[in-house]
């Protein structure tokens, strides 16, 4: 294996290093080692070479060019985190001190020379020599304002849709209670709907923040089962661990259990006053979510030809390393969700 010596590296005649002279021992065979200068050149990232200190000591044109530096000597010998902002700097000093234990990645704000606000996504990593002896990092910085910008656009406009939907489901109620007024029959009904909107709206704000922030499973399933709970069958919650789950894996089990909802309200449990149980556990890295319902009626047993929710919903699950069983009885139905999510710590 070839090792980048930091102290062994050529660079351009017109930068003041303070005597440092580096030169490579990369085996480039004939070619002459004196080009390793010009071949980080061609990086079209920021690339720097850090003393043990933390010392800056060599940054490619690119990057000088990335970061509007109109010269090397300006930042070379400078401490690599004073070129970043006072809020940034803890985090560099980390990166640094934990790259002696490995490769480190991050993404981290920091505006260029001329002050154009930038974000890049940032790696160091520990640089040796041939006998192992730690010289230095190596550290590569790519912009990446363009794809954050993007991404902060689209988690403003999901949260505004959120937001927006919240109203909705609150003019919706509004309006079914004026409707309603002064008939006692109407105004029960409208009541019930109307908490079951609240309930929607509230499983909602769960993801007014980042769409990839998790969320906790003992705050989702109450949160997403709330809407179908009904006094003449109520829907029981038990036994749920603390799970974090993203935002695509809280989608498809938001999405199943509102098909499984909507068919036990139309043939099952919630329509004929029986009972619902939820449970969920964790095992080997799988979340098993089990909905049990059992109805006052004997219930005919479908088959997943029979309409395309079932099928909709394992291809969602599918999509999400997920699947679903279901296994009919004669008053009832046992469904489990399996998903894949992270140990609990």
């Amino acid at each position: 294996m070839s090792y980048l010596s930091l102290d062994q590296i050529s660079v351009p005649e017109n930068a003041d290093l303070a005597g440092a002279t580096f030169q490579s021992e990369l085996d480039f065979g004939s070619t002459s080692t004196e080009l390793l200068p010009t071949l980080l050149d061609q990086s079209l990232d920021c690339v720097k070479l850090i003393s043990r200190e933390g010392v800056v000591q060599y940054m490619n044109r690119n990057g000088l060019c990335a970061m509007e530096i109109d010269d090397l000597a300006s930042v070379v010998g400078q401490r690599w985190s004073d070129l970043w902002p006072e809020e940034g700097r803890a985090l560099i000093e980390k990166a640094l001190k934990d790259a002696v234990s490995g490769p480190v990645r991050f993404d981290a704000f920091c505006p260029t020379a001329k002050g154009t606000p930038r974000w890049w996504d940032v790696s160091v990593s520990q640089v040796e020599d041939r006998q192992g002896r730690w010289l230095g990092y190596l550290s590569v910085s790519r912009d990446v304002t363009g794809a954050r910008l993007a991404k902060e656009v689209a988690e403003i406009s999901a949260a505004e849709m959120r937001h927006r939907l919240k109203n909705s489901y609150s003019m919706v109620a509004a309006l079914l209670s004026s409707l309603a007024r002064g008939n006692p029959q109407r105004e029960k009904f409208v009541d019930e709907v109307s908490g079951r909107l609240s309930a929607l709206g509230v499983a909602q704000t769960l993801f007014v923040s980042r769409d990839d922030a998790p969320c906790d499973m003992q705050e989702l399933l109450p949160a997403l089962l709330t809407p179908f709970d009904h006094p003449d069958c109520p829907i029981s919650v038990e036994g749920v661990p603390c799970a974090m789950m993203d935002r695509g894996q809280a989608d498809a089990l938001a999405l199943v259990l509102g098909e499984l909802a909507v068919n036990s309200s139309k043939h099952g449990a919630l329509s004929s006053r029986g009972s619902v149980t939820v449970t969920a556990t964790i095992t080997q890295e799988a979340l098993a979510v089990r909905w049990s319902e059992r109805s006052s009626r004997k219930v005919k047993a479908r088959s997943r030809t029979d309409g395309q929710g079932l099928r909709l919903i394992e291809r969602i699950l599918s999509a999400r390393r997920g699947s679903l069983e279901i296994l009919w009885v004669d008053n009832g139905l046992d469904a489990v969700i399996t998903l894949r999510i992270a140990p609990p710590e």
